[in-house]
């Protein structure tokens, strides 16, 4: 894989990924604008699923934005030495206000939340 790529590989590709990570959340971390549920891996990697609701975040160039930071910084974690030890399936979750934010605050929200992740999977090994 390049240094900064979101294959196939990366991501949660239909409902059934999906599906084992809703009914079983090892791990989930909560704000206020996201939910990041996850749970340990098949996979030797991480992958990620997004689900930004359009009832949440009504205009689609907001979405498409908050989608495109998300990715960007889950691709940045996945090239930095400290990815999820064990590897996990994540599945982040919008809510009400989550497009309002700018990319900078986005991205600060969403490196906060992968520290809390980060330590949540550590306390449990």
């Amino acid at each position: 894989m390049t240094e900064f790529d979101f294959s196939r590989q990366r991501r949660l590709l239909n409902a059934g990924d999906y599906r084992r990570v809703f009914d079983q959340a090892d791990f989930k971390v909560s704000d206020q604008h996201l939910l990041i549920l996850a749970r340990p891996s098949l996979q030797d990697h991480s992958r990620l699923g997004l689900v930004i609701a359009k009832k949440g975040i009504k205009l689609a160039v907001h979405r498409n934005r908050v989608k495109r930071v998300i990715r960007d910084s889950f691709r940045t974690l996945c090239t930095q030495d400290n990815e999820f030890s064990p590897p996990l399936d994540l599945v982040i979750l919008s809510r009400k206000g989550l497009g309002e934010l700018d990319n900078a605050t986005l991205h600060r929200l969403i490196t906060k939340q992968w520290a809390r992740l980060r330590k949540k999977t550590a306390q449990s090994s």
